[in-house]
């Protein structure tokens, strides 16, 4: 029953992306699908519309690499209208972040809030889970190797780190610097 609201979605090339993303430590597409389960299950106790709920988990999180913890739900619901989605889907995308985001507005929006919220404990959970077998970290640095937004993460951090260590160091001139205005300087 559940895979019917999102058959079309599963198989989306962005959808599919998602597999080779990091999030929360682990595949963000693992943290996509936890929140369909949960937003589908949270549908039925408060009544929303399934099919909604359930379409909107699953693309909350689209591009949300391009945006921050309080923009990246307009981003996704921007995503998702250039997709056909319904305004429904795209209202409740837009503030699952709250309370960093919009105040939801639809008992549909409250149930992605909820489930994200329960999809990340979820995550820490895998992630935590993994740590003694050593699966977590493992799969952490193959998302790392094949996640090519990480790799261009990574490469304007080492390029940060190396003009701030460039920085660090005072050239020859900035030694000699320190004695201008001082008595020793006007004695020389």
């Amino acid at each position: 029953m559940l895979e019917q609201h999102i058959a079309d979605l599963l198989n989306h090339p962005k959808v599919v992306e998602t597999r080779h993303h990091l999030h929360h430590s682990i595949p963000k597409h693992d943290h996509l699908l936890r929140s369909v389960r949960f937003s589908y299950r949270l549908a039925q106790i408060l009544g929303a519309n399934q099919r909604v709920c359930t379409r909107a988990a699953l693309i909350h999180d689209i591009n949300s690499r391009y945006g921050t913890l309080t923009t990246h739900g307009a981003i996704a619901a921007r995503w998702a209208a250039e997709q056909g989605e319904s305004d429904e889907v795209c209202r409740a995308i837009v503030s699952h972040m709250y309370p960093f985001g919009p105040h939801p507005t639809s008992r549909e929006a409250w149930v992605l809030v909820l489930a994200d919220k329960a999809a990340s404990l979820g995550d820490l959970k895998q992630f935590v889970v993994g740590l003694a077998d050593g699966r977590s970290w493992r799969i952490r640095r193959q998302l790392q190797q094949s996640d090519p937004f990480h790799h261009e993460q990574r490469r304007q951090s080492i390029k940060w780190r190396v003009r701030h260590q460039l920085r660090q160091q005072v050239p020859f001139y900035r030694h000699r610097r320190r004695y201008w205005g001082t008595q020793r300087h006007k004695v020389l």
